[in-house]
């Protein structure tokens, strides 16, 4: 009987338990109380403090409440002058009538002119917060964080979250940016062998510019940033180019070129297309797609204090563009083109390397990594300060590229 009653008094108090847990849950995280944080923007403000940007979903009922609408039915903007992000997290949670959360943010947002002034408190702070998670993008804009959020039209995606979480992918068929998240950007911030970087955004104008016109048709597709792309529509976002830093604060950018040699040296270039100049037709050019045939392979000795680097490219190549008389099964002209292209490529690899390590004083491709092993302590390395040696540093690169002839016209 004592055991039953026992039994029973156990069972009530886990129900008990049980209850006032659900509750608490109901009442703490219920979605309907909520708030949900899609895009995070972070200016300097004129009162020399920052200015955030809070990109908020929404279905499209609602979406005229809480602040002023984004271009986006699936989303609104607020933006708040504070202290620091914490500070006007708790300032939006009383002004909106949910609990502001950030568990989907998909992208961080910071302006050239914030993020040339050192980026690290952000990104500890980001980092420290549960809710934040470490896969979300971290995008350097050209222009005004605000400015850029405001003009995130969802492009063939119903969702402003879907959508920041699929355009960064655009690196694995184009080159032309690199896909950084928050957990990399923090592993290099505290790295001793290389520097961070991020993707470079823009809003494009939505009209046709003449950037870049002192170029040949050969090299204008492959030298546009974000927010200079000769594209005409609307104006929206786009992510072209790479930011470059040294420490925690923005130095510089690449562009579409320069990014490709970066990913081909650090081994996460997938395919890309590029243009070269046509031997058989001075003037024109000819179209390749590249992909890697092995990785990159880089050698780093110290030569009189100075780093010295060796790095070998192997590529594989198919030729994208077809001319009616040209004859691309033709094995002498196969080799004239693959002779172009890796005259081409070296010079591109030359240019990319000498402009970090001169112009920008950074090794954002981990070379350090490859010499690390010749200093026997880790004082020793330290010492020696790498990554301000690296803009002493010197370069011999081997390109190869093997070239096959067109797909589908020339194989019939």
């Amino acid at each position: 009987m004592f055991k039953t009653l026992f039994k029973y008094i156990i069972i009530a108090l886990l129900i008990s338990i049980a209850t006032v847990t659900l509750c608490r849950c109901y009442n703490d995280n219920n979605i309907d109380r909520l708030a949900y944080v899609v895009a995070l923007g972070l200016d300097v403000s004129d009162s020399n403090n920052i200015k955030v940007s809070f990109q908020l979903s929404t279905s499209s009922q609602d979406s005229g409440g809480g602040g002023s609408s984004s271009q986006s039915d699936s989303s609104i903007i607020n933006t708040i002058e504070c202290a620091c992000i914490e500070s006007g997290i708790n300032l939006l949670n009383s002004y909106l009538s949910k609990k502001v959360n950030l568990a989907h943010c998909k992208v961080i947002v910071f302006s050239e002119e914030f993020a040339s002034k050192g980026l690290s408190k952000e990104i500890y702070t980001l980092m420290n917060d549960v809710q934040v998670r470490p896969t979300c993008n971290v995008i350097i804009s050209r222009c005004n964080a605000e400015y850029f959020l405001k003009n995130s039209k969802p492009v063939l995606e119903k969702l402003s979250a879907r959508y920041y979480e699929i355009v960064p992918s655009s690196y694995e068929y184009t080159g032309y940016t690199e896909n950084i998240t928050l957990s990399e950007f923090f592993a290099t911030l505290n790295d001793s062998f290389r520097e961070c970087t991020a993707i470079l955004g823009g809003v494009n104008p939505g009209t046709n510019q003449n950037i870049n016109s002192n170029l040949s048709n050969t090299e204008k597709d492959s030298t546009y940033k974000a927010n200079q792309t000769p594209i005409s529509g609307t104006s929206n976002i786009e992510n072209m180019g790479t930011a470059v830093f040294s420490d925690d604060k923005l130095v510089g950018e690449l562009n579409g070129i320069e990014n490709m040699c970066h990913l081909m040296l650090i081994n996460k270039m997938e395919t890309c297309n590029i243009s070269i100049p046509n031997p058989f037709d001075n003037g024109n050019n000819i179209f390749l797609n590249l992909k890697p045939k092995r990785k990159t392979k880089s050698k780093v000795s110290i030569v009189n204090g100075s780093p010295y680097i060796e790095i070998d490219v192997t590529l594989n190549s198919s030729i994208l563009s077809i001319d009616k008389n040209a004859d691309y099964l033709d094995e002498e002209n196969l080799k004239k083109i693959e002779f172009f292209a890796n005259s081409y490529l070296k010079t591109q690899f030359n240019n990319y390397l000498y402009k970090t390590s001169k112009e920008f004083k950074t090794d954002i491709d981990g070379f350090g990594k490859h010499v690390v092993k010749e200093f026997l302590f880790t004082d020793n390395w330290h010492e020696y300060n790498w990554l301000k040696n690296y803009s002493n540093a010197f370069f011999d690169v081997n390109v190869e590229v093997d070239v096959q002839s067109g797909r589908l016209l020339m194989e019939t």
